[in-house]
C-alpha cells in the first residue's frame, strides 16, 4: 500500500510540475457587433434599421495571433453584408491594458458598392503583439468607422 501512495504522489508532483511549466493555451474567440447607420432611401425618405452586424474571429495562443477574420453579415447569419456599402476596407486595431491604440492594421480599401455581397477580411498572418490588452476588429465605411468589435488578450 505505501508503494502505490508513494508512486501516486511521485505521478501527481510529475502532473503538477508539467501543468506549471506549461506555456499559454491556445485559444479563440468570435464575436459580434452592430454595424451602425444602415440606412437606405426609399421615395425620397431616409430609412434606418439594425439589420447587420460585424463579426470577428481571434485564434492564437498567449500574446501571439495566429489568424483573425471579420466579416459584415445580415443578421440572420448569411453570408451577406445586409445593405449597401461603398468604399469599405476592415482594420486590425490593438491596444494595451490602459486602452492605448499602438498599431493598427489597415485592410484593403474596396472601391466598389457591394450591395447584399459578402464583406470580410481573412488574416493567417502571425502576429505577436507588444502588450496585453484587445485585438479589434473596425469595419469602416468611405472613411467613417461604422463598428467596432474587440477581444480582450489577457494572461
Amino acid at each position: 500500500m505505501r508503494r502505490v501512495v508513494r508512486r501516486l504522489h511521485v505521478v501527481l508532483a510529475a502532473v503538477a510540475l508539467v501543468a506549471t511549466a506549461a506555456g499559454p493555451a491556445a485559444a479563440s474567440a468570435v464575436g459580434y457587433a452592430k454595424v451602425v447607420g444602415f440606412c437606405q432611401d426609399f421615395r425620397g425618405t431616409t430609412l434606418c434599421a439594425p439589420v447587420t452586424t460585424l463579426g470577428h474571429f481571434v485564434q492564437g495562443r498567449g500574446r501571439t495571433i495566429t489568424r483573425q477574420e471579420a466579416s459584415v453579415q445580415d443578421i440572420a447569419g448569411g453570408d451577406s453584408a445586409g445593405g449597401r456599402w461603398c468604399h469599405w476596407r476592415i482594420d486590425w486595431r490593438y491596444t494595451d491594458i490602459e486602452g492605448r491604440t499602438y498599431r493598427v492594421s489597415k485592410g484593403p480599401v474596396h472601391r466598389r458598392c457591394d450591395w447584399l455581397g459578402s464583406i470580410g477580411r481573412v488574416d493567417r498572418t502571425k502576429r505577436t503583439l507588444k502588450h496585453y490588452g484587445k485585438a479589434c476588429a473596425d469595419f469602416h465605411v468611405a472613411g467613417e468607422r461604422r463598428a467596432s468589435q474587440c477581444h480582450y488578450i489577457t494572461k
